[in-house]
């Protein structure tokens, strides 16, 4: 039985804040396991794999970023507009280095989630 208040909501979003100190490349199951207070087997309730953690890290980045970015973009045009948009882009990425490398990740090519989260963010530019 999954421990209470543990749902993959609050695994991928404790993986991300994990991502962006020890590096997307750190982001371990084990590491992740210690984070949220569970033996690494019990993760296994939340997700698939790391790979699958991974791609949800990404996707929750992709989202993340790209409703930063409207909000940065709202009641503005034209070179105000887009130097706003860069701006905040750069903030974001250097201060979540490890959620910025997992949105960067191609998608696979049959994860349409992930696809149209992607086109989504980059709409607004």
């Amino acid at each position: 039985m999954p421990r209470a208040g543990l749902d993959r909501a609050t695994v991928v979003e404790a993986a991300s804040e994990l991502a962006d100190e020890a590096g997307f490349a750190g982001l371990t199951m084990g590491l992740l396991a210690e984070r949220v207070g569970v033996r690494t087997p019990s993760l296994y309730k939340h997700v698939d794999s790391l790979d699958a953690l991974q791609r949800d890290v990404g996707l929750r980045a992709v989202r993340d970023i790209g409703a930063v970015l409207a909000r940065a973009a709202v009641g503005r045009s034209g070179p105000d507009a887009v130097r706003a948009i860069a701006e905040t882009y750069r903030t974001w990425a250097l201060d979540h280095p490890g959620r910025y490398a997992a949105g960067i990740r191609a998608p696979h090519p049959e994860d349409e989630e992930y696809r149209t989260a992607a086109r989504e963010s980059v709409q607004i530019l």
